[in-house]
């Protein structure tokens, strides 16, 4: 059987892995209209009429690799309705209950815990360590992410997107399109289409639908190959909600401890040599430019985001010095 990764970015690379070590799978390939290659980890990458032209329903399989939870909802539905059905993608290293239903295109990462009489919907995502406990139900697209905790009995709605590391308290709901940032602890119900963080966790945004990433690209019904695009014009400035801002500071906050590489400014946090005083500065700093981007503010681009960055870089800089 052949499998499909709908998405020739980040996830794609990631779900090669996982797939990788199922050993299941005779042949893989990338699915993206806007690649830049027309390979990758030794794999054709071909848009999507390219591909139908090649692999047919009846013996290839496949998952979405995007991110965006809309996008993600888009891209399933483009692939089913050209009669593709999703696979059902299970590292080696999770615990999937044998009592649990997983939908096609469920993708469970490594280490993930599915628990007994769990319903887990189509195009689901469980990133490393995930957990989802007994009789949860989870709904279509949705995703959740490294570390995160799903009491028993709890019932999210369709697109929801759970941040690493948040924890939801037993037999509560979250609703359609919803958003649990990171590191989040939910004790009550989360309404549809609303961003809720902190411990406890609180509304930071009501009623919006807009998309979790700032969208860099569509998902264009294009017959050009991979490999031959034209170029795309200039994307506009980013423009980011609340919680987008909450999740890129906390990944900033994390990065400190974990050596991880923050992209969007290409600025490595940590230094293992930097010792508490230093990592402190860089939290209080943290604190106080979050603080200052959230005052009276539902929105804001991503220029401001970049100068709070830069009272940062400064901060770690004089810290640094001192040593």
């Amino acid at each position: 059987m052949i499998l499909a990764f709908y998405g020739a970015g980040a996830m794609g690379r990631e779900f090669k892995y996982v797939a990788d070590e199922t050993g299941q799978w005779t042949e893989m390939v990338f699915i993206d209209d806007h690649a830049a290659a027309d390979s990758l980890l030794g794999c054709h990458v071909l848009g999507f009429h390219s591909f139908r032209k090649h692999y047919s329903p009846e013996n290839t399989r496949f998952v979405i690799t995007i991110g965006e939870p809309k996008f993600r909802r888009e891209a399933f539905s483009r692939m089913t309705e050209a009669g593709y059905q999703g696979a059902r993608l299970v590292h080696p290293s999770a615990c999937i209950s044998p009592d649990a239903e997983l939908g096609d295109g469920a993708v469970i990462g490594p280490g993930a815990f599915i628990g007994s009489l769990a319903k887990i919907g189509k195009n689901f995502y469980a990133a490393k360590g995930a957990a989802v406990g007994h009789d949860a139900v989870v709904g279509n697209h949705t995703r959740v992410g490294a570390g995160a905790f799903i009491g028993g009995h709890t019932i999210i709605g369709e697109n929801a997107f759970i941040g690493a590391g948040a924890m939801l308290k037993d037999r509560i709901r979250v609703g359609d399109y919803s958003v649990v940032a990171l590191g989040s602890v939910v004790f009550s119900d989360v309404e549809a289409n609303t961003t809720v963080m902190g411990n406890p966790a609180r509304i930071a945004n009501e009623g919006a639908q807009g998309l979790l990433y700032a969208p860099s690209r569509k998902l264009a019904d294009t017959a050009t190959p991979a490999g031959n695009q034209a170029p795309e014009a200039a994307a506009p400035p980013e423009t980011l909600n609340s919680m987008r801002i909450a999740e890129l500071y906390w990944t900033a906050f994390s990065g400190c401890f974990q050596g991880i590489d923050f992209n969007p400014v290409s600025f490595r946090f940590h230094d293992p040599g930097w010792d508490s005083v230093a990592q402190m500065n860089l939290i209080s700093c943290l604190e106080e430019t979050f603080r200052i981007s959230f005052k009276g503010r539902e929105s804001m681009r991503i220029s401001s985001y970049l100068t709070g960055l830069e009272l940062v870089r400064k901060k770690l800089e004089n810290a640094k010095a001192e040593k």
